[in-house]
């Protein structure tokens, strides 16, 4: 998360409509957030009684989090039929795909993607455009793994964590298949302090902790839920990208303190899904030197020659998307090789 250190009044921002998308229309600066409407230009659906997707200044620096989470266990791969047997006439049946080896992933028959803005891809078309990372991730999956998959972006700019239980999951089908789950979701829950005081947004972190931890237990009991998806489920997380490239130059100074913040949430992330048998995918350590400071040679990611991947203050330009799909790609590829 980020901060304003000379403001320590926290900014509420109103308005809460779906999917609308404006450029950058404030010089302000902010954490991880998502989502964009015209008075806000990262807040689409921001929630005001919880003070969503404020802009401010971008993320300190943050130490890597590790590639996390064991595999789970296969329950069955989508459309594995019995083995072949004979017909009424006594002719072989013809064999059904053959079974994931024993500890490997099932192929996924359904792609279900959650989450805010970053994944709703709001700034660059949106969920289906060419160069949506989610989109470009499913047109992957289809070409090289699973030709049979289907895809359904549920994701909602400027979402916080507790909209994934309490709105996106009513909008997900469930049913056989193995599902392959991506959700990317938490920045808009840091926004709310941007502009509060580093005791008041440590307060607010820790109080909200145990919120965000108890709707992630939500998220996994739906899709671990057998009655809902019989053939089971793979959930994809990922930690949050800093777009200031963990240097405090001008003109986002971040506190020390927003740092930590941000780390000590990066790391939740990867402890909930190594504790809940998700995939964590490292979106933070291959954007650092792709933000707005990619080129300030004193900011401590500076490397000659890099490609900017912001499109406005937070959201991801065509580069930066494709950036996140190198990462999801190989994730994936770790799972199905």
């Amino acid at each position: 998360m980020t901060t304003m250190p000379n403001r320590s009044a926290m900014t509420t921002m109103p308005n809460r409509s779906l999917h609308l998308v404006a450029r950058l229309t404030m010089a302000a600066a902010m954490f991880v957030g998502c989502g964009t409407d015209n008075t806000n230009p990262y807040g689409g659906t921001v929630d005001t009684a919880r003070n969503d997707a404020a802009p401010g200044p971008g993320p300190g620096p943050v130490s890597p989090s590790a590639d996390a989470g064991p595999r789970p266990a296969s329950d069955a791969a989508p459309g594995i039929d019995p083995a072949p047997t004979a017909d009424a006439a006594g002719s072989p049946s013809m064999p059904g795909p053959t079974p994931p080896a024993p500890g490997q992933t099932p192929i996924p028959a359904r792609f279900i993607v959650l989450g805010d803005s970053i994944t709703a891809c709001s700034n660059v078309g949106n969920e289906n455009g060419a160069n949506c990372s989610a989109k470009k991730l499913f047109d992957y999956l289809k070409a090289t793994y699973a030709p049979a998959l289907t895809y359904e972006n549920g994701a909602v700019g400027a979402a916080v964590t507790a909209d994934v239980p309490e709105e996106q999951l009513g909008g997900v089908t469930t049913g056989p298949g193995h599902a392959l789950v991506l959700i990317y979701i938490g920045g808009n829950d840091l926004a709310r302090y941007l502009f509060s005081s580093d005791a008041a947004a440590e307060r607010g972190y820790n109080t909200d902790l145990a919120g965000i931890r108890s709707n992630w237990d939500a998220i996994f009991a739906f899709f671990q839920d057998k009655t809902k998806f019989p053939d089971g489920t793979t959930v994809l997380m990922n930690n949050q990208y800093n777009p200031f490239d963990g240097c405090t130059a001008p003109p986002y100074f971040l506190s020390a303190k927003k740092n930590e913040l941000l780390d000590q949430f990066n790391q939740e992330l990867a402890a909930i899904a190594a504790a809940k048998g998700g995939q964590l995918t490292d979106q933070h350590t291959p954007y650092l030197g792709h933000g707005h400071h990619y080129a300030v040679r004193n900011c401590p990611h500076y490397q000659e020659g890099m490609t900017p991947w912001m499109d406005d203050l937070i959201h991801p330009n065509a580069a930066g998307h494709d950036g996140l799909f190198q990462q999801w790609k190989a994730k994936v590829d770790g799972l199905y090789r």
